[in-house]
């Protein structure tokens, strides 16, 4: 690893001055120049230029975990990058051709010395000198040099020395090189034991919701049920969720909603009892401290498997499945008959809150008829008000609804809707 990325370049630099020198063909351009300057700027009658002209993260390296517990973890990692160098030629010789020829000779050489070392470590060494620098000597730093294969219809684009022509030029990747991280100052506690374990069983999975919605029908005296899918249940109302590998030591249910975005996770207080194909439930009036209010709601299975530890502790295992919908419905305990002034009490909730139900997520319907909210002081015949959380009054005569007739009443909170019950209109 390095903190310097000049020394990469003084490494391939030193390669191509000592490989080029071996060669029997070294004579034609003694004596050889390796610069690290941009193509327009070499100069000298045998001159060859390796300029670092773009730099890449390495996507292998970018999630290495952290020695310790510092905090950021990423500075305490090594960063590989990847550098990608023009190699070019230059002769200032009086006779074009020879320039020419001589620059060609020069980029023939070079071709070959990379292709003799593709890979240049602390072991590398040319006539009995080390190709690192001093520097990089016995930092355990190991780079791969590959030719780039530019196609030639693009090498055009590749040479930007402003309005000079079109020049021969190479193009190679040095990689990986770590850039070394910060010293670590926190270290994780030696492993003087370790456990394997086995879990047969796989991840929780919830196909569905199920509850079932009892009612009596105007004239009959004996209730009658129907199962809803997904599930429609009231506070203290219970629902069930069912799927496969949903029992374990432990199984909870992470709920949430738009009013509570952050899932809270219930247990016990929700009366959650698990087999392996099914949790029953039993919707709360509470969410951790907030009021469960009519509305859509999704369910996820906890699962958690306890396993003991080599030194006698107790670790849990904890797998969640995936998400479910259910339906929290106003409940309806009572409706009152019609006072003098013909308005009716419904008794119930939760009617009314000031964090999870808006004026306008309140819908009345007596038959087909829509009831209006409230508008004065006084409740007007055909409107309704929600007097507290569990109390709200409408009043007749309602339009569309005739003396004496039974009619459907429907009340709809944050679009979940009661359970079927029927008015006798005064």
């Amino acid at each position: 690893m390095l903190l310097d990325i000049a020394l990469v370049t003084e490494t391939l630099m030193n390669l191509l001055r000592m490989q080029i020198a071996t060669s029997p063909e070294f004579p034609k351009v003694a004596p050889l120049d390796v610069q690290a300057v941009p193509p327009d700027r070499l100069t000298g009658d045998h001159s060859i230029g390796l300029y670092l002209y773009h730099i890449t993260e390495d996507a292998q390296y970018k999630n290495l975990a952290a020695p310790g517990q510092d905090v950021p973890p990423v500075r305490f990692t090594p960063m590989g990058v990847n550098l990608y160098y023009q190699l070019t030629a230059h002769s200032d010789l009086p006779v074009a051709s020879t320039a020419t020829q001589n620059e060609q000779t020069m980029v023939g050489l070079a071709i070959k010395a990379f292709h003799d070392f593709p890979v240049i470590d602390d072991d590398t060494v040319i006539g009995g000198t080390k190709v690192f620098p001093v520097a990089l000597q016995g930092m355990n730093n190991r780079f791969r040099i590959v030719l780039q294969p530019i196609q030639y219809t693009e090498a055009m684009t590749y040479w930007t020395a402003g309005t000079l022509p079109l020049r021969l030029a190479l193009y190679y990747q040095a990689s990986v090189v770590l850039l070394e991280p910060e010293r670590s100052v926190q270290r994780v506690g030696r492993v003087l034991t370790y456990g394997v374990f086995t879990f047969p069983r796989g991840a929780p999975y919830l196909e569905g919701t199920r509850s079932t919605v009892t009612f009596t029908l105007p004239g009959e005296t004996t209730p009658r049920s129907v199962d809803v899918q997904p599930a429609e249940a009231p506070v203290t109302g219970k629902f069930v969720l069912f799927g496969s590998d949903l029992a374990g030591d432990e199984t909870t249910l992470l709920i949430s909603s738009i009013k509570f975005n952050n899932a809270v996770e219930v247990g016990i207080e929700w009366g959650v009892v698990a087999s392996d194909t099914t949790i029953f439930a039993t919707v709360g009036p509470t969410l951790g401290t907030g009021t469960v209010v009519p509305g859509a709601y999704t369910a996820i299975a906890k699962v958690i498997e306890r396993r003991t530890m080599p030194d006698n502790t107790i670790r849990n295992f904890p797998k969640t499945s995936n998400a479910v919908p259910f339906v929290v419905a106003p409940r309806i305990t009572g409706i009152l008959p019609p006072d003098l002034s013909q308005r009716v009490l419904v008794q119930g909730g939760v009617f009314q809150d000031a964090t999870g139900i808006a004026d306008d997520a309140v819908e009345v319907f007596v038959g087909s008829s829509s009831l209006s909210l409230k508008a004065g002081a006084t409740l007007n015949p055909g409107e309704f008000e929600v007097l507290d959380a569990a109390n709200l009054r409408f009043r007749y005569p309602v339009p569309g609804v005739a003396s004496g007739s039974i009619v459907p009443f429907r009340l709809l909170i944050n679009g979940a809707e009661s359970a079927p019950n029927w008015v006798t209109a005064p």
